[in-house]
Formats: structure tokens, sequence, C-alpha cells
């Protein structure tokens, strides 16, 4: 498997236990002109895949052993996967003119926080 397949493969992997793991459950009931949404929180399990993918991407690159860069993913896997557990539960009733947006406040700070992990790795592996 070539490193871009491995890539693709690993970033769908990612999003889909990301996904997975954001529940949204919207009931209406009743309602006229109702606008929801969600298309932020998409994006950004989106690029919160992608980082995590250049993380174990650059993990297994640098370190020569493949079986210890395989755990060191699974720790990564593992990590993210007890951070990201997210239900979100709606409920409207006999309204009218609803909008929702859902937000992706929690998921854009652990991309930032991964960001700078992936920085300070490549900086201490001398890549950047």
């Amino acid at each position: 498997m070539s490193f871009e397949q491995r890539a693709e493969t690993l970033y769908e992997k990612m999003f889909n236990e990301l996904s997975e793991e954001f529940d949204q459950l919207i009931e209406i009931i009743d309602s006229e002109h109702v606008t929801i949404n969600t298309s932020n929180v998409t994006e950004a399990l989106s690029l919160q895949a992608m980082v995590m993918t250049l993380i174990i991407l650059a993990v297994q690159l640098v370190i020569e052993d493949q079986e210890a860069a395989s755990l060191i993913a699974e720790d990564l896997l593992a990590v993210q996967k007890l951070q990201n557990k997210k239900r979100i539960a709606i409920l409207v009733l006999s309204s009218r003119n609803v909008f929702i947006t859902l937000s992706s406040t929690e998921i854009v700070i652990s991309v930032l926080i991964l960001t700078e992990l992936l920085t300070v790795l490549l900086s201490a592996l001398d890549i950047i």
C-alpha cells in the first residue's frame, strides 16, 4: 500500500470514528420554517481527523520500529476517543421559524491542541 493510500485510509477511518462518537439527535414536531445548520461540525470533525492523521503518519515515518510506531498510534487514537464523545439532543415542539446552528467549539479546541502537538513533534524531529 502506497503512502498516499495509507494516508487516505487512515483519514477515512479517523473521520468515521469521530463522526460516530458525535451523536446528534434533533426532533422537530409540528414546526414550520425550520433551519438547521450543522456544516461547521462536519468540517471541524474533518479537520480534526486530518490533523490526527498527520500526527500518526509523522510518528510512523520517524519511528523505524513499526511495532512501536503502531503502539504509539493506537495510544493516540485511544486518547482521542476518550476526549471526543459528545451527544447533542434538541427537541422542538409546536414552534415556528426555528433556527438551529450547532457549534463546534470543543472540536476546534481539540484541533488547536492537536495542531500544537504536531508542530512540537515536527520541530523536535527537525522537520520544520
